[in-house]
């Protein structure tokens, strides 16, 4: 019986909850936003709040320390330089949590934890518009010279359309492939008489050697043996 116990134990060891724990408070240091389960955030608060009180103070030991729970050194100082001086007038409470309904596969109980820091403003999409920002170019008219340009282009082409045909391209006009039509009736397949013979000549002939040899193969009459009295059974040669 687990009688006043309190932690959560997630179904998993104690180095497993320890990793799972680091690996959501380093996300959450990153990103400044995570989406977890409500029992795993309420977890998470009692492993990350204790660390950025100790990033208020900014000394070698204190380093140590969060460098050894988080396992992260790029976690570790963003912590002591971005995050602590935001929340250097808060007493405690540095994470929010926000219910996000449930999730579809099991029906768990999902919430948002945040920094109490983060502006909720920045979004990501904001972020990509203010970058990615695309000006629209105004359309000015084409200049006159241009325009005169393309129309000598067009009446050049329509020059060289009107050349007149010349005799040598007339002579290599293709000519009509008699020749090939000759060949292919040359090539019409002959009706196939010998074949026909020679599966004519193959006929079965009747197996009358055969037949000649079962018969004579027929078992011959068995002769009848002469019976013997029966006190000869016992005695060889009765009359000695």
């Amino acid at each position: 019986m687990r009688h006043r116990k309190l932690s959560r134990r997630f179904s998993r060891t104690s180095s497993h909850r320890t990793a799972m724990m680091r690996n959501l408070a380093i996300s959450l240091i990153e990103h400044e936003i995570v989406k977890t389960t409500v029992e795993k955030g309420k977890y998470l608060r009692t492993f990350l709040e204790p660390l950025i009180t100790k990033s208020k103070k900014d000394t070698l030991h204190n380093r140590r320390k969060v460098i050894s729970s988080l396992n992260s050194q790029t976690a570790a100082s963003k912590l002591f330089s971005d995050i602590s001086p935001k929340l250097s007038d808060t007493n405690g409470g540095y994470l929010r949590i926000i219910k996000a309904g449930f999730r579809p596969g099991d029906k768990a109980d999902m919430c948002f934890v945040e920094l109490t820091c983060r502006d909720p403003e920045k979004t990501l999409s904001d972020t990509t518009l203010e970058d990615n920002t695309i000006t629209s170019p105004e359309i000015a008219p084409a200049p006159e010279q241009t325009q005169k340009k393309g129309v000598s282009e067009t009446e050049a082409i329509g020059k060289e359309t009107k050349k007149p045909i010349s005799k040598k391209e007339e002579e290599k006009k293709p000519t009509p492939k008699k020749e090939a039509a000759k060949k292919v009736e040359e090539k019409k397949p002959t009706p196939k008489k010998e074949a026909a013979k020679k599966v004519e000549e193959k006929k079965p002939t009747p197996k009358k050697e055969a037949a000649k040899k079962v018969e004579a193969k027929k078992p011959a009459p068995k002769k009848e043996e002469k019976k013997e009295s029966w006190w000869k059974r016992f005695v060889k040669n009765p009359f000695r």
